[in-house]
């Protein structure tokens, strides 16, 4: 139940999928516990009717299908049956026992958050009114027949019913506010062409990395390497191959890391890698990694090479010693003819 949603219509899926058995258990309940007699015979066949449909929709809405459809006929018979209720409660039970509306008011918050789930927040308000107004007009109708108990009540319900709108209204802002903050944190963090981490991220995880190597809380390496002759690739088959290729790096380099390593895109045809690993383990690697782009074939460019350079963190260091001494180590492996490890 409790997983990441790649958009919020599976979110309104998932949401349908739990709360739709709780209705139908509810209808089934209500009309087991009905006398089937000539009284009730008309609950008992709308009950009926009700629970089977949203049995229906249920499986509908499980399978995907007519996912429309299904939300505003649902929005439309809950809204029948929430105001036929309320008007029968009133005229037949409040007005003439002088009772009160019991456990209507512990349902009234599903039917609400039916309403704004299905018709978004500026919809979902207007129509939540004009059912408020609605069972407003039937309870003021009948109000001169009603007890002090049964007034009581009706009153409860109207300012518990407001204060569910406002409160269902405000949420829907909250939530999409802070949908939109994470939404901005997220690509705040994300290099655009590769998906993958981009340099203000990769100095966050430097950042942190180095508080802990000074509070002694575990060591880290760093892989540093770019694209041979990048240049060429964009001379000879464009920028568009030349992003493509990028992207296509980073995914072959994503598949092959672990939990243990951390991966951004430093600028341009250069990556990061930060690792948990150090020494020959780190080495081995950025070893694995070279052959993996040696030996794959870019889509469009054909084969090209990578050159790295390798350093472990030292206590005292900063993001720009550290970053100074990886650097010289993918120079050195370009001095050496490219397509090689150095490990500083």
């Amino acid at each position: 139940m409790f997983k990441k949603f790649e958009s919020l219509a599976e979110l309104k899926i998932s949401i349908y999928l739990w709360v739709i058995p709780c209705i139908v258990i509810a209808l089934v309940s209500n009309t087991l516990l009905q006398n089937i007699d000539g009284a009730n015979k008309f609950d008992f066949m709308i009950n009926t009717t009700l629970s089977i449909w949203f049995a229906i929709s249920w499986v509908l809405l499980y399978k995907r299908k007519f996912i429309r459809f299904i939300e505003y006929s649902n929005l439309a018979l809950v809204s029948f049956y929430h105001l036929t209720t309320f008007f029968d409660s009133v005229r037949n039970y409040m007005a003439i026992s002088g009772g009160s509306l019991g456990d209507f008011i512990i349902w009234m918050p599903i039917i609400n958050l039916f309403f704004f789930l299905t018709l978004g927040t500026k919809r979902g308000l207007y129509f939540s009114i004009f059912i408020f107004l609605t069972t407003f007009i039937i309870g003021i109708t009948y109000l001169n027949g009603l007890s002090a108990i049964s007034i009581d009540s009706l009153g409860q319900f109207y300012f518990a019913y407001l204060v569910y709108i406002i409160v269902l209204y405000y949420a829907q802002h909250v939530f999409k506010t802070y949908a939109d903050l994470e939404m901005f944190k997220k690509h705040a963090f994300i290099d655009s062409l590769t998906g993958i981490a981009n340099r203000l991220r990769i100095d966050q995880w430097l950042e942190k990395k180095l508080s802990g190597l000074k509070e002694k809380q575990g060591h880290f390496s760093i892989i540093f390497f770019d694209i041979d002759h990048f240049k060429d690739v964009n001379d000879q088959f464009g920028h568009k191959v030349g992003d493509e290729v990028l992207a296509e790096l980073a995914k072959l380099v994503k598949e092959q890391l672990s939990h243990q390593e951390s991966f951004g895109r430093w600028g341009g045809e250069e990556f990061i890698i930060i690792s948990n690993t150090i020494g020959e383990e780190t080495r081995k690697l950025a070893e694995h990694l070279r052959k993996a782009v040696e030996s794959h074939d870019f889509k469009g460019a054909g084969k090209i090479t990578g050159s790295f350079g390798v350093t472990h963190a030292h206590p005292g260091d900063t993001i720009d010693s550290l970053l100074n001494r990886v650097d010289k180590g993918l120079y050195q492996s370009k001095d050496r003819g490219r397509n090689t490890i150095s490990f500083i």
